[in-house]
């Protein structure tokens, strides 16, 4: 992935959803259409994720959003298809991730990460981006260094647990196991259920903790 910096100067990220889960409207051309029915001049969004996790390039990184009203100046957007917490995929939590990651090195570590939520009386984006991108509370990435990228570690996990670690693991056990997990970084009952069945189904030890073997299963 590479991302090329703006000539104006930004200092915020702002992650959005399309607050539609039907295949018909995964797409940019979809959200510019809609936008331009409200009169504005392009789509809104910099960046669009589909579930795939396709990256595809919406207005230009030099022209400013139109997508948080009064903090769009400064500010890059990007959209992840998607309404119900649960059907976002992982595919397009990787691709967010490391698009976060290209454009955090880019401006060595000195911008921030946000949820449109945190600007507007809007739930969106509809998964927990702070579990997923790994945010403190101030929306940093917790400095990684600009020469590395943000890797999600793999703790051993049990019962009560939190963080980006949990939600890197529902999201592979909603894959692996093809079900529709909710991905908020909370160890939950639910998920140590998911935990106890796919380790079911590999043969290894069903206590709901997930340790090395668990994780290699789940990675492979």
């Amino acid at each position: 992935m590479d991302f090329s910096k703006p000539k104006r100067p930004v200092d915020r990220v702002f992650l959005h959803c399309s607050a539609s889960d039907s295949e018909a409207h995964d797409n940019i051309e979809t959200m510019r259409r809609w936008h331009l029915e409200r009169g504005w001049r392009d789509v809104g969004y910099h960046y669009f994720i589909r579930k795939s996790g396709e990256l595809e390039a919406g207005r230009s990184l030099e022209k400013v959003p139109a997508a948080q009203q009064g903090h769009n100046t400064g500010s890059i957007a990007i959209c992840l298809h998607g309404l119900k917490q649960e059907k976002f995929t992982k595919a397009q939590f990787d691709t967010l991730i490391a698009l976060c990651r290209e454009i955090d090195n880019s401006y060595e570590n000195q911008l921030t990460f946000h949820g449109h939520c945190e600007v507007s009386a809007k739930t969106c984006p509809a998964f927990d981006y702070k579990a997923v991108l790994g945010l403190t509370e101030a929306g940093d990435r917790k400095n990684a260094p600009a020469s590395e990228p943000q890797r999600v570690e793999q703790p051993i996990l049990e019962l009560t647990a939190k963080g980006a670690a949990v939600a890197h693991l529902q999201a592979l056990l909603s894959e692996k196991l093809q079900i529709d997990l909710t991905i908020d970084g909370h160890f939950g009952q639910l998920t140590k259920a998911a935990v106890i069945s796919f380790q079911r189904k590999k043969g290894l030890v069903d206590d709901g903790t997930v340790g090395r073997r668990t994780w290699e299963e789940l990675l492979s």
